[in-house]
């Protein structure tokens, strides 16, 4: 089942894939061709009850020669990095289908859960705020039983967590196994949106006091910036609500009932972080009209400003414009004390216009 969650740039890049090429991965360029060290990386986790033990592969050809002890019931295999070669050697030897393993190796794809004869594929966004931006990296995770396979693009994950808890003895991880494992993973992307939204509600706060005391020159461009952000957040947790509800929903043969429930729990986050962006959405949106609340009102106050000198100055121009005529007979032009009376006149006029504004509030509020 597949959820839309697309942005222009990932439409316009999935464009440049040639059309009409067969599907499946087999046709992928450098199918054949081992990565260069360091491009992939793999870690290991084997668990059971009783114990764990974690390795780091240089290459996906040590990892399949590690085969799971004896000891261990359970298997996450964590690859950073993606590549063709390493994608089609985990394809033939974990039986995955062709069309997951292209999915997992082209990107971006579209969020879905797959269940496939013995595998159940799902493919989401996890979303980091790195260096003040916002990531948006897909995360494939092939389930395989007692088998998780899971492909990153690239290192550096939200998954700390997970592999701390899976490290204590007795914890759930341990008891209940990758059907669990499958769960904290989904869980620890939600959950990670909560801090993220948390940032963006300081950004919104700081913005809305800049706002109401001074805004500057890229207040209107940092607005836009978070409105952005936070449909991009929306536009990734849509399809997640649907794929959480997917899983919990409908009876899939891999995952044990007993589990069920901590899936209904992780769609339960998906819907709050979803209620969440939609309030930051809309509180940003907000912003916008403040912020166009705040540019009207200070320009009305310029404007009142302006108006108010202009109309302290209009009795002293027309004064000045009536004794400035070139008429022969003025009589006030031939009294000794025409000039301070002139200067006089003007003086009390301003005043009385200043005393009149005041009392009607115009100024000094």
């Amino acid at each position: 089942m597949d959820f839309l969650d697309f942005s222009l740039d990932s439409i316009l890049r999935l464009g440049k894939k040639n059309l009409g090429a067969p599907p499946g991965i087999e046709n992928a360029a450098d199918i054949d061709k081992p990565p260069e060290h360091g491009v992939v990386s793999i870690c290991t986790i084997d668990y059971s009850l009783e114990g764990i033990e974690q390795q780091t592969h240089t290459d996906v050809e040590a990892l399949l020669k590690s085969e799971k002890p004896d000891w261990a019931t359970y298997r996450w295999i964590d690859i950073q990095g993606i590549h063709p070669y390493t994608v089609n050697r985990l394809k033939n030897h974990f039986n995955i289908h062709t069309l997951s393993a292209e999915d997992a190796l082209n990107i971006p794809q579209r969020q879905k859960v797959e269940d496939y004869e013995g595998t159940l594929f799902i493919i989401l966004r996890m979303l980091q705020i790195t260096e003040g931006s916002l990531i948006n990296e897909q995360v494939s995770f092939f389930y395989l039983g007692d088998v998780i396979i899971t492909q990153q693009e690239k290192p550096g994950d939200v998954w700390e967590p997970v592999r701390e808890r899976i490290n204590r003895e007795g914890s759930r991880l341990r008891q209940y196994g990758t059907p669990y494992l499958l769960y904290a993973l989904i869980d620890a992307i939600i959950d990670n949106i909560f801090p993220i939204l948390d940032t963006y509600f300081d950004l919104i706060d700081a913005l809305e006091q800049e706002i109401l005391l001074e805004p500057i020159k890229g207040t209107q461009m940092r607005i836009h910036n978070i409105k952005r952000d936070l449909a991009y957040l929306r536009q990734a947790l849509w399809p997640m609500r649907d794929i959480t509800s997917e899983l919990y929903k409908n009876d899939i043969e891999l995952l044990p009932k007993k589990v069920i429930p901590y899936y209904r729990d992780v769609h339960d986050h998906s819907l709050q972080a979803i209620e969440a962006v939609e309030m930051y959405l809309e509180n940003a949106k907000g912003l916008q009209d403040l912020l166009m609340n705040a540019n009207s009102n200070r320009m009305n106050e310029v404007m009142k400003a302006l108006t108010i000198m202009a109309s302290l100055f209009m009795p002293i121009t027309f004064f000045a414009g009536l004794y400035g005529m070139n008429f022969e007979h003025i009589p006030e032009l031939g009294w000794k004390y025409s000039y301070p009376i002139f200067l006089s006149v003007c003086a009390l006029t301003t005043g009385f216009l200043l005393f009149y504004f005041k009392r009607k509030g115009w100024i000094g509020k």
